[in-house]
């Protein structure tokens, strides 16, 4: 699906990321991992076209991205980034309809088939009891179920996630987990999103990129990247891996 072929990215005259080479397949979940300052969410932003390269390419679908137009590629692909601002005014339900956007122009009432979406979409993150709540009166896990949900009003293919769970209590993360997993599995989602939790990493996703100092180390089967020596040597602290009944878990090797 995407292909990104000897990507580097100077910002300000310092290089952040250096001849990035690699493909993110269809239908799969892939996680960009690393330290942080790593250039995880700049290789994102690279992806989404928010930022072009200062060499090399990206293409979607064997399409040059730099040659589509933006609002085709909002119908192809969403976004979620870190953080966002909460407008006052503006309820759970007025959010959601945000992600309609590129299919309607601005000045079209909602139609019957952008509410069949926007229900949808909220039904699927969970949110459809509180409609019609401010968004200044949730909960951090509710706010960014509604994002979720926004983007998934979006109506695309792609869900591209900028660290979803940083800011999250363990039950909201994992809510969040398993609601992505699902899109993934049910509908056929491709997600590509930014995790600082390498084992959640290692359990909801497929794939992943593990980036250090602008540099991919390792892609490929996620299991295969995310393991003690590598994770050992790019974060500079000695793991070692656990079984946990069925699960094998990260955990340092240095006690406090």
């Amino acid at each position: 699906m995407f292909q990104f072929k000897n990507l580097s990215l100077q910002i300000g005259g310092n290089e952040i990321l250096r001849n990035m080479t690699g493909d993110i397949s269809e239908g799969s979940i892939t996680a960009l991992i690393g330290p942080n300052g790593s250039g995880k969410s700049s290789l994102l932003s690279l992806l989404c076209g928010l930022t072009a390269p200062t060499k090399g390419e990206v293409l979607l679908r064997d399409q040059s991205l730099s040659t589509i137009k933006r609002h085709d590629l909002a119908k192809q692909l969403a976004l979620l980034p870190q953080s966002n601002p909460v407008p006052a005014t503006l309820t759970i339900s007025d959010l959601v309809t945000f992600g309609r956007h590129p299919h309607r122009p601005w000045y079209k009432k909602v139609a019957k088939e952008d509410k069949e979406v926007i229900d949808w979409a909220m039904q699927e993150t969970g949110i459809t009891p509180y409609a019609n709540r401010l968004l200044t009166d949730l909960s951090g896990g509710e706010l960014q179920r509604t994002w979720l949900a926004m983007v998934l009003a979006q109506d695309t293919d792609i869900l591209m996630l900028d660290e979803p769970t940083s800011w999250l209590d363990i039950s909201h993360q994992l809510s969040l987990l398993k609601i992505v997993r699902r899109l993934n599995q049910e509908y056929n989602k491709t997600i590509v999103w930014v995790l600082h939790d390498l084992n959640q990493a290692r359990q909801f996703s497929d794939r992943a990129i593990l980036i250090n100092q602008g540099e991919i180390v390792a892609q490929g089967n996620v299991m295969d990247v995310i393991n003690a020596k590598d994770i050992s040597d790019v974060y500079q602290t000695p793991v070692k891996m656990h079984a946990l009944e069925e699960l094998q878990i990260l955990w340092p090797e240095e006690q406090v």
